[in-house]
């Protein structure tokens, strides 16, 4: 059988090839019926018409069906901005830049017209089908902002102490995350612009490495 010579992989045959081919084109169906209907209203029967693939060809490359879809589109997008995150944290930085860099990748992904729809699926449905992929970017994220804001690499000690005493980390990281998913899916849905999202996230980065007198007993 021919094969097909990869420059950064073993070589795939033109059968491997199609069957990818294929792969990606049913991905690229699902995501712009979910992007145009959500979740709940997406089917199967949709994305098959879409791809203009049969029913039973969906199935036997994702024989979960709706539910893997989505998974593996959103898993796509974790594992982008994970990598990005990574990047970001391995190199040079104070906890502001790097909040922003982050915030950053975050809009860019927004901004895509079918990924930040999808991205921005609201369903309380998903919350409970898939839980493993749902989250975990911001999880990861949450990790990498807790720990640079607890060395506190921008403020030195006497900052990192009056923290401390004002609030965990891991608090703090799960403010920041949230304020980024909300930013995401108003991105998304066209109610913020992205440059007032990095520049709010900018000051209120930059305000939560400032020292503070610890607060009063009421």
């Amino acid at each position: 059988m021919a094969v097909l010579a990869r420059e950064d992989g073993p070589r795939l045959s033109v059968r491997e090839r199609n069957k990818l081919r294929t792969r990606r084109e049913l991905l690229d169906a699902a995501l712009e019926v979910f992007a145009e209907v959500g979740y709940g209203s997406a089917s199967v029967e949709k994305i098959a018409e879409r791809a203009g693939a049969a029913k039973a060809t969906v199935y036997s490359y994702f024989p979960q069906g709706r539910e893997q879809l989505y998974c593996e589109l959103y898993e796509e997008i974790n594992n982008e901005l994970i990598e990005k995150a990574a990047e970001i944290y391995a190199g040079d930085g104070d906890f502001s830049s790097r909040i922003v860099a982050v915030t950053s990748a975050i809009v860019d992904v927004a901004q895509r017209p079918m990924l930040g729809r999808f991205y921005a699926i609201d369903d309380p449905a998903l919350d409970q089908a898939l839980p493993p992929v749902r989250g975990r970017a911001s999880s990861v994220i949450a990790k990498y902002i807790a720990k640079d804001y607890e060395a506190g690499t921008a403020g030195g000690a006497a900052i990192q102490d009056a923290r401390k005493v004002l609030a965990k980390p891991e608090a703090i990281a799960k403010l920041i995350t949230g304020s980024m998913t909300a930013a995401l899916n108003g991105i998304a849905r066209g109610t913020h612009k992205s440059e007032d999202i990095l520049q709010a996230m900018q000051v209120l980065a930059a305000g939560l490495m400032a020292p503070s007198a610890p607060p009063q007993n009421m």
